[in-house]
């Protein structure tokens, strides 16, 4: 109770200083605040079961900021922690990517540079026993308690592995990085491809240092996925933007109620500038600093931008840590990109504003042809505002997925990735992922024979039975076909070749490829 009366106090503390006294509104904030304090009084008196005043404190902050924006927000002191980690990019561990199946943990893929890696674990290893327990059905929580901790301390763990007895590894943690780039690979001869999925402060050297080694192989240009990026850091984005930029033109610009809210962003020439045509991809779900690179590049007339409108999300925050070591994070500002268009789409009705990704037509032109949507770029093109960046190339992700197709493709159980590691045997002969490439544009897999395997483990695992329909499945044969592939690709070569296979049935990053003249023509 006595972080309650604190809370009390500092509000009370805030309204003397901000409100004065003796004003009708001033009395009105401190008529609000006396209610607050009586219902907190007798919640902890009379409620039916005892209550966790700490927790219902925090849903108070939490509801208080949300009722001013989408991203105003509070984090107690464990959820700093956790973000903490994910801008610096890095934690303590033995570095797999996993998921529980059949009540193990499963290595879905080591992390490159790794004690795993290291110790030469590899996709469809199973975790049975951790120092010598049984880890059979563990919760996440425990998972992570037990495999995570310092660098240079050792656990012990027990892998079983088809086709071998089960074995002992003793791995020794290390720094995991948590890695920005997911894949960066060479699609083509010429065209580069890079997929980023969150921008922390290791961002930029990640994407910089993947396109060196691209050029290396013979890049001439680049697609830049960005599509499901929610954003992150503001800086590595800017870093990324500014790469392409070779002027000193303005790259982004802020605009708030207090004076330090607003900045001016510019780009600085310099002989490292990249000066190879460049699409980036975005969807609705690409948000914030993926927004900044994109509305940056189409308002200097330096990249193409191919899909769907992005999520609009142009607020700035800035982070205020409270007496408790919690803290939040208050919009102080609003993005704009060089043209003048706000990157925040409307959230006057809260309620509707995230499930308004759903709504049809929510790229259409129509819609913004209003004078006051209407921008120009640097070289007198028109763009769109409204909130978002409206992509020059609107290309939706129209793939029809049957609701027994969603079943098999989504399901926790991961059968596409136990299906692939069921099969790559077939493949282990052939000399290189060439080869293997090449049977994947020549054939398809007989969907009888995955039926015939998704059958007998149904009967094997009556317990977490998936309801499907065989017909369903066929209809979209080819989308499961080419997921089977690329998981098999990853399994056997690594994760880049997952996302290489799967981009060749991805329409939007085939559009990208069929349009390189016209984003060649920005450079020229």
């Amino acid at each position: 109770m006595h972080r309650i009366l604190i809370y009390i106090i500092l509000i009370l503390s805030c309204g003397f200083l901000f409100l004065g006294s003796g004003t009708s509104s001033t009395k009105e904030f401190f008529n609000k605040i006396r209610s607050l304090s009586q219902v907190v009084k007798l919640v902890e008196n009379y409620y039916v079961e005892d209550v966790d005043m700490d927790k219902l404190i925090d849903g108070s902050i939490r509801g208080l900021l949300e009722t001013l924006d989408p991203h105003s927000s509070y984090f107690t002191h464990e959820e700093i922690k956790k973000a903490n980690e994910n801008i610096k990019g890095d934690f303590e561990g033995i570095g797999i990517e996993f998921s529980m199946l059949d009540g193990y943990i499963t290595v879905i893929s080591p992390i490159p540079g790794t004690p795993s890696e290291r110790a030469g674990l590899v996709s469809g290893d199973k975790i049975i026993k951790i120092n010598g327990e049984s880890a059979y059905k563990i919760k996440t929580a425990e998972i992570v308690k037990k495999l995570r901790g310092p660098k240079g301390t050792s656990v012990d763990v027990t892998i079983k592995r088809v086709g071998v007895d089960n074995f002992d590894i003793t791995l020794v943690r290390d720094k995991i990085p948590i890695h920005s780039v997911l894949a960066a690979l060479l699609y083509d001869e010429h065209t580069g491809y890079i997929l980023v999925n969150r921008f922390a402060e290791k961002t930029f050297l990640e994407v910089d240092a993947a396109m060196d080694s691209l050029e290396q192989l013979g890049m001439k240009q680049l697609v830049l996925d960005l599509r499901g990026n929610a954003g992150g850091a503001m800086t590595p984005a800017l870093d990324l933007l500014d790469t392409f930029i070779n002027s000193n033109d303005t790259l982004l610009y802020t605009s708030g109620r207090i004076r330090s809210a607003n900045s001016v962003y510019y780009a600085s020439k310099s002989m490292q500038d990249k000066t190879w045509p460049i699409i980036v991809l975005i969807n609705r779900s690409s948000a914030s600093a993926s927004e900044i690179i994109a509305g940056g590049l189409q308002d200097l007339d330096r990249g193409l931008i191919v899909g769907e409108t992005s999520f609009g999300k142009g607020l700035v925050q800035r982070r205020y840590t409270l007496q408790d070591s919690s803290a939040v994070g208050i919009t102080i500002a609003r993005y704009y990109t060089p043209s003048g268009r706000l990157i925040q789409r409307n959230f006057d009705e809260l309620d509707e504003y995230y499930l308004d990704l759903g709504k049809e037509n929510r790229e259409s032109i129509d819609s913004l042809k209003a004078d006051s949507l209407i921008y120009k770029t640097k070289q007198g093109r028109t763009v769109y505002g409204g909130g978002g960046i409206t992509p020059d190339l609107h290309i939706i992700d129209d793939t029809y997925m049957s609701k027994s197709t969603q079943t098999i493709l989504y399901s926790s159980q991961r059968i596409i990735f136990k299906y692939a590691d069921n099969i790559k045997k077939k493949y282990r002969q052939l000399e290189n992922f060439n080869a293997f490439n090449q049977i994947v544009k020549e054939s398809t897999l007989d969907p009888s024979d995955f039926f015939q395997w998704l059958n007998n483990t149904a009967e094997k695992n009556e317990e977490n039975r998936l309801e499907y329909n065989e017909d369903s499945l066929l209809l979209n044969w080819d989308f499961i076909n080419n997921r089977i592939q690329s998981e098999i690709a990853a399994n056997l070569w690594g994760k880049d070749y997952r996302y290489y296979i799967r981009l060749h049935a991805d329409k939007q990053f085939q559009t990208a490829l069929d349009n390189f003249d016209l984003a060649k023509s920005f450079v020229e």
